[in-house]
């Protein structure tokens, strides 16, 4: 507390000098001048404070930005490993999985019998590298950081397009989990009718195709979503140069 005992010392030490100080700080008292400067001082100490949880707000916001740009890479990057591996299973003429050819087995008293036929221990590989891509592409659209609706969706059309063909796949020796994923029986497969596998996985009007077509439309909103996250800065103005500055004139 300001000591003001000095405005009642009548000792003949004072000098004028310090008569005309303790009245000026008598009317800085009285006129609120003090009242001001401390308002004023812990306004800035507030401030402060402001500050320190915005830095730490932009930082939580950098972080949640780069981990769903992780997300959508990893999106993008199933999304294209599934369609590679669609684009194997649906190439027709020369080298196609489904042209048949002289394969040979040896029966059960040691001779070989040569025969036109399909090599189902190659369509069988490839199919299921098809499944295990598929289920990669699913497990990398749900996950928690990928926030992309437009990913989402586009994901939501796969399964639901790949629910359309649950019987023929089941013909195939192909389930479909309750998590949506693709289950691949290698002997059921195996045993299957090599037309009907055909059908699901060969050529343009494919199951396999239209999956192809999904899955490159789910790598693209994937990455049209990663560039949009790459456009903005932890505070929300555009970061690139040339649209920046004009952009942030606006905000």
């Amino acid at each position: 507390m300001q000591d003001y005992s000095f405005l009642f010392n009548t000792s003949s030490s004072n000098s004028t000098g310090s008569s005309y100080s303790w009245l000026s700080e008598y009317a800085n008292i009285k006129n609120g001048t003090y009242k001001k400067v401390l308002k004023a001082y812990y306004a800035k100490k507030e401030g402060s404070t402001d500050q320190t949880t915005d830095s730490n707000k932009s930082t939580a916001t950098k972080d949640t930005q780069d981990k769903t740009a992780t997300a959508l890479d990893k999106v993008q990057a199933a999304g294209k490993e599934l369609v590679s591996s669609a684009d194997a299973l649906t190439t027709m003429g020369s080298k196609s999985l489904f042209r048949q050819k002289e394969i040979t087995t040896t029966n059960e008293d040691g001779t070989q019998t040569t025969e036109l036929g399909y090599d189902k221990d190659a369509i069988y590989s490839a199919v299921k590298k098809f499944a295990d891509n598929y289920n990669a592409l699913l497990d990398a659209s749900s996950a928690k950081d990928n926030q992309s609706t437009s990913v989402l969706r586009q994901t939501q059309n796969l399964i639901s397009q790949t629910q359309k063909y649950a019987k023929t796949l089941g013909n195939a020796g192909i389930t479909i989990g309750t998590d949506n994923k693709l289950k691949v029986d290698e002997k059921s497969f195996k045993e299957a009718d090599m037309s009907t596998v055909k059908a699901l996985f060969s050529g343009k009007a494919s199951f396999a195709s239209s999956v192809s077509d999904k899955a490159s439309a789910i790598a693209i909103s994937a990455n049209s979503e990663a560039n949009k996250q790459s456009l903005y800065n932890s505070t929300g103005n555009y970061s690139n140069y040339s649209t920046g500055n004009l952009m942030s004139d606006f905000f």
